[in-house]
């Protein structure tokens, strides 16, 4: 996360992508006070629950949430965030040998 903040916002990244940059507002940014609170949450994570999200319980949400300053239900938020993005890169790189992968609906337009 900080190595890809020394390259710029997470905007102008994200439009560096081929494909995405139409698919999003002209005028997207992630501010940098949430980009912040990611990564503090991040940081107080032990290595296995970086590598396994799915160990989270309740009480490993909750130390995670004080050792970040945040909430419960930030930790909560951060974790489905991130359940549906490798969802989708599931999807997108699921596709059998030889075709192009299935993208959701929508995504070009």
């Amino acid at each position: 996360m900080r190595q890809v903040r020394k390259i710029g916002s997470m905007g102008d990244i994200m439009k560096m992508i081929p494909g995405l940059s139409r698919a999003l507002p002209k005028d997207f940014e992630i501010p940098e006070k949430d980009l912040s609170r990611i990564e503090a949450i991040i940081c107080s994570m032990t290595m296995r629950e970086r590598r396994n999200p799915d160990l989270l319980n309740g009480s490993r949400r909750k130390r995670i949430a004080i050792g970040s300053g945040t909430q419960v239900s930030d930790v909560n938020r951060l974790v489905k965030q991130f359940d549906q993005a490798r969802q989708m890169m599931k999807q997108m790189g699921g596709g059998k040998k030889g075709r192009r992968p299935q993208l959701p609906p929508g995504m070009f337009r």
